[in-house]
């Protein structure tokens, strides 16, 4: 576990979960209880052997605040019963209703994808009765979280398909997708949703559902190794700036790599898409400048099929709004560009012979955006004649150059927050083998905090 050391996902340090202590997912099931009984199938016992629910007993808010400051003989999960469960049925249907509701997945289906193709794969969960209570769970309590899932899961195993994969690989790494986000359901809810700018802390717990995941997946039996691994790197980049273990494309499986890209593309469209009633088909651009950090075949891919979809792309704006939202866009600009020049002017500024792989991957970040960024618009000293000479020469509505000028500003502005994020909780877990280097990051990055938005 000598990897673990190098993790930004847990600050340096290891997780500090118990499976046999109770957390959010304790409460979750007694909230679930209240219309979906949830009943302990044996007598549950503290480690030390004292009876603290009898065989039998309906879970309620009540009688699991009376088990908090317990350790149990074995984790809750595997010593209660939820009435009804998900069953492969539901799960096939709550697919099925996901393509039908989104007009980019109904045209895969129609075009390449038979809906037919899910039928064995979601028969497989009666298998794991574990995992159709984890299911279960996260349907009732999280929903939102259940929603991103079903979409993981279908651009996995259509990533696969498309890659031409053997069937077991291709179930597999759905498999992976059905499962990868479990952990969150046993993370704390004021941490989840926190409006505020997490603390180095709190991003840490937020990063530690992967090793949750992976945790809870290696005792359920059934599950091959295949799912375990896709799942404890659905978070590592190909660039060796993920977590937990900062691995890099050489180290990585095939199957995490597309559970990675899948994970992304879904968080990128959820999180800055979809609420604005923008289309998947926006997630291209943004894509494309991440190329560094996923498989590149995966990207080639998810491009291929989002443009397969031959869905129109709308105009983020347009009309008399175009002056007014770019003059807008060019004082953000100015901000971003502060911002990049004080997070590189720091990172750089300790130079590279330091032996710190932590801070080598920060440095690779910079140099990941400059590289991404440096040759477009954004960095052009005058944007606003840079967007007229574009549209000009394209020959297209100046509206349309202003909307693809914003995704490339949100995009960078996406990697100084990852950046800035990662240098925090390398600066709050002692990162910095030279006391003078740490000193120089933690005055730089002083500086570069009131940049943050």
């Amino acid at each position: 576990m000598s990897r673990d050391q190098q993790s930004f996902a847990a600050g340096g340090k290891a997780s500090v979960w118990n499976p046999l202590a109770l957390d959010a997912y304790a409460d979750y099931l007694a909230l679930l209880s209240a219309n979906n009984p949830v009943v302990t199938i044996e007598n549950v016992l503290s480690q030390d052997g004292e009876l603290l629910l009898a065989e039998g007993m309906q879970l309620d808010q009540k009688n699991i605040k009376s088990l908090k400051d317990k350790i149990l003989a074995r984790p809750l999960a595997n010593s209660i019963q939820i009435e009804t469960l998900i069953s492969a049925d539901d799960l096939l249907q709550h697919l099925l209703n996901t393509i039908r509701s989104t007009e980019y997945f109904q045209s895969l289906a129609e075009r390449k994808h038979p809906l037919s193709s899910l039928e064995p794969v979601c028969a497989m969960l009666a298998n794991f009765p574990l995992v159709q209570q984890f299911l279960t769970v996260m349907a009732a309590q999280m929903n939102d979280l259940y929603q991103r899932t079903l979409c993981v899961s279908l651009w996995s195993l259509y990533i696969a398909q498309e890659m031409r994969l053997p069937v077991e690989d291709a179930h597999s790494v759905f498999w992976a997708a059905i499962t990868h986000d479990i952990g969150m359901l046993h993370l704390r809810p004021d941490v989840l949703n926190k409006s505020d700018e997490l603390t180095a802390d709190e991003w840490a717990h937020v990063q530690s559902h992967v090793e949750i995941s992976t945790r809870i997946l290696s005792d359920i039996p059934g599950l091959t190794a295949h799912v375990i691994i896709a799942v404890s790197e659905h978070h590592e980049r190909c660039d060796g700036t993920g977590y937990p273990l900062a691995k890099v494309e050489s180290e990585l499986s095939i199957l995490g790599q597309i559970l990675a890209v899948a994970d992304a593309i879904v968080g990128i469209y959820f999180n800055r898409f979809k609420a604005q009633g923008r289309r998947w088909r926006e997630v291209i651009p943004v894509l494309e400048m991440n190329r560094a950090a996923y498989l590149y075949r995966s990207c080639d891919i998810v491009t291929t099929m989002i443009l397969r979809s031959e869905l129109p792309l709308p105009n983020l704006v347009s009309g008399s709004s175009v002056p007014e939202f770019a003059e807008r866009m060019l004082q953000q600009n100015l901000h971003l560009q502060n911002w990049f020049i004080h997070l590189r002017d720091c990172l750089t500024s300790v130079g590279y012979t330091h032996g710190d792989r932590q801070l080598h991957a920060l440095q690779n970040v910079v140099l990941h955006i400059a590289t991404t960024f440096k040759g477009s618009m954004l960095f052009k000293e005058d944007l606003r004649e840079s967007l007229e000479s574009m549209a000009n020469e394209r020959g297209v509505e100046m509206s349309q150059i202003v909307a693809d000028a914003s995704l490339i500003q949100q995009e960078m502005s996406f990697h100084l927050q990852r950046l800035s994020r990662m240098m925090q909780m390398y600066i709050a877990a002692g990162g910095g083998k030279d006391p003078k280097i740490a000193k120089r990051l933690q005055d730089g990055f002083s500086k570069i905090s009131g940049l943050i938005k």
